[in-house]
């Protein structure tokens, strides 16, 4: 009969040090793609625009505005994300959350804070803070995920954790569609 020695708790404790210091390591070394930051506030602050443009439009053309706006912020996220994975040889999940979903709340309150104000002044036909409040929520946004970044290289464990690939393709798919019948019901 063979009996399994079990691991000294010093060297598990050792190898899980290791571990800890390469992945600070990694984290330490990842950098986020140029030009990031100015793309997503960009295409968040199109997204929100055209989203409120089209809501007071309430017609055809209002719907093909609003889905333009979210083809160019997922076309602008995922480049962004492509690029990421490029220069860095790795995918962060979190990284697509905070990006794709704004799930940090500073990105959150600002995109929903703006999106009401833009909503608002579109339905008052003042086009003017539209964009005011489309680009204060597009800077908003970038600062979350500056906050996040920030918090992420510092302590990569407990920011890591993120939705996973395939329940952010199925967010996005709900998402498209409460935006598809909120348009044609308006």
């Amino acid at each position: 009969m063979e009996s399994n020695p079990q691991p000294d708790s010093d060297d598990v404790g050792s190898v899980l040090a290791v571990a800890d210091e390469s992945r600070r390591r990694l984290a330490a070394g990842l950098r986020l793609p140029g030009g990031l930051l100015p793309a997503v506030a960009a295409a968040v602050a199109i997204q929100v625009g055209t989203a409120a443009y089209g809501i007071a439009n309430h017609e055809a053309e209002g719907l093909a505005v609003a889905l333009a706006g979210v083809a160019i912020f997922l076309g602008v996220a995922a480049l962004m994300l492509f690029r990421f994975r490029w220069i860095n040889g790795v995918r962060v999940d979190a990284l697509i959350s905070q990006i794709v979903l704004g799930e940090g709340p500073t990105s959150t309150i600002a995109y929903v804070g703006s999106f009401g104000a833009a909503l608002w002044a579109a339905n008052e036909s003042r086009w003017w803070l539209v964009a005011l409040a489309a680009v204060a929520g597009g800077v908003g946004y970038s600062f979350g995920i500056v906050r996040w970044w920030h918090a992420y290289r510092h302590d990569p464990a407990a920011h890591a954790g993120g939705i996973s690939p395939q329940v952010l393709a199925a967010l996005a798919a709900v998402a498209a569609l409460g935006l598809l019948a909120l348009l044609l019901t308006s």
